[in-house]
């Protein structure tokens, strides 16, 4: 049965950020997850036993194996593709996660925070000097624009620490696909690579690292309908700003809630480290450059809000509770992966029915290990075809939910 357990591909990615991005690597990611797990289901079921897809000697056509991969079927070959895959491209996302958004990031706001720190007798200065000048209102949004900045540097090196530790688990899980790609080719029938136990310790690697991102999928679950519950108190309350912000709210105004009015904030730093020689030379330039468009923004809110800014808002609200509740879902087809080919690990470490404990009887659901394993891994294997399906069509599930798509529908 072991032949075709593997752990989740697209967790590393929809489990390390709040809401899976559109992109055409993560919707390639997400079709290869579904047509591997689902070749594994169909492979768990027998469905097309009596075809060329089950039969070694079709393969032995094209390539003579020596023993015992010469026991390698065709669909075997087309698991064991899609397998080197996904030991690939999850091993350079992790790589990826590491150095770009994790120690670069990290690295680039080190930077940044030395640069304001440097600067701040320079602006104190300043700010005495042109004292007499300025105007209230462009003080009170320069200086929010000032904390702004310095709280979304905060969380971004938060975000960062986080990127680093998710990608260390990413990129083991990646390389854990070696041993499922080789087994597919019945390579853990031998002593290379460890062989049978090679791959179990792969599968416990696996297992440790996905709960490490069942554990982000029920901390961005909550958050994201916890975030959807504010900006629906927070469009109520605009509602009666549209004359514009008073000093109170432009005082007290958080980076997520000038997100919402601004429909998005994403500063430079936020993307991570650039390894570019002259934006590295103008670091402080741009943060310069960015806390000033932060200024002028804010004083142009607290004179006006648009008409249209709560209702953007509501619609924002209506997404992260889409996200929040899409996360749950992701939440229990990966622990029924997770409990699937956990009960597939402990059937190799108890595998005498006579001697194992009660408490084994009880996890594997007092089946025989023949009957646990097979389940598990069909549990498994079903879930992670389940989850591709939800991953592909969220773009459009959340686009049909968009009260501007409707409305464009009502007009055609």
């Amino acid at each position: 049965h072991l032949s075709t357990s593997e752990p989740k591909t697209c967790v590393s990615i929809s489990a390390t950020k709040p809401l899976i991005q559109a992109n055409t690597s993560t919707m390639m990611d997400a079709i290869v997850q579904f047509v591997r797990n689902a070749l594994c289901t169909a492979k768990n079921f027998n469905i097309l036993g009596d075809t060329f897809l089950y039969d070694p000697k079709v393969t032995a056509q094209y390539y003579a194996f020596p023993p015992p991969l010469d026991q390698t079927t065709p669909l075997e070959i087309f698991i064991s593709i899609t397998q080197f895959y996904a030991f690939v491209a999850i091993t350079l996302s992790g790589y990826k996660i590491i150095t770009s958004s994790g120690v670069g990031k990290l690295q680039l706001i080190t930077r940044l925070v030395n640069l304001r720190s440097t600067s701040k007798e320079e602006e104190k200065k300043k700010k005495d000097g042109d004292k007499d000048d300025d105007k209230s209102s462009d003080a009170a949004s320069s200086s929010a624009a000032r904390r702004l900045v310095n709280q979304s540097l905060l969380d971004e090196s938060d975000q960062a620490s986080r990127s680093f530790f998710v990608g260390v688990n990413v990129l083991v899980l990646g390389l854990a696909f070696f041993w499922l790609f080789a087994n597919s080719f019945h390579v853990t029938d031998t002593d290379w690579i460890g062989g049978l136990w090679g791959l179990i310790y792969a599968l416990i690697v696996m297992e440790i690292a996905l709960v490490v991102f069942l554990y982000y999928m029920v901390k961005d679950a909550g958050s994201s309908v916890r975030k959807s519950k504010r900006m629906e108190e927070f469009a109520k309350k605009m509602e009666s700003k549209s004359k514009g912000l008073t000093p109170e709210d432009v005082g007290s105004i958080t980076v997520e809630e000038y997100g919402w009015l601004v429909d998005g904030w994403s500063p430079f730093w936020a993307d991570g480290a650039g390894d570019n020689a002259t934006i590295l030379s103008a670091e402080g330039k741009m943060l310069t450059k960015e806390e000033e468009a932060v200024a002028s923004r804010i004083d142009a809110l607290s004179k006006k809000v648009g008409s249209d800014v709560p209702d953007k808002i509501r619609e924002g609200a209506r997404t992260a509770l889409f996200e929040g509740y899409r996360e749950y879902v992701y939440l229990v087809l990966n622990l029924l992966a997770f409990y699937g080919y956990f009960a597939c690990i402990v059937t190799e470490y108890y595998p005498d029915e006579a001697t194992k404990p009660e408490y084994v009887h009880a996890i594997l659901g007092w089946m025989t290990n023949a009957d646990a394993g097979w389940l598990g891994n069909a549990v498994g294997d079903f879930a992670w075809t389940v989850e591709p399906i939800v991953i592909l069509s969220s773009p459009m599930l959340a686009g049909y939910m968009s009260p501007g798509e409707k409305k464009k529908e009502k007009s055609e």
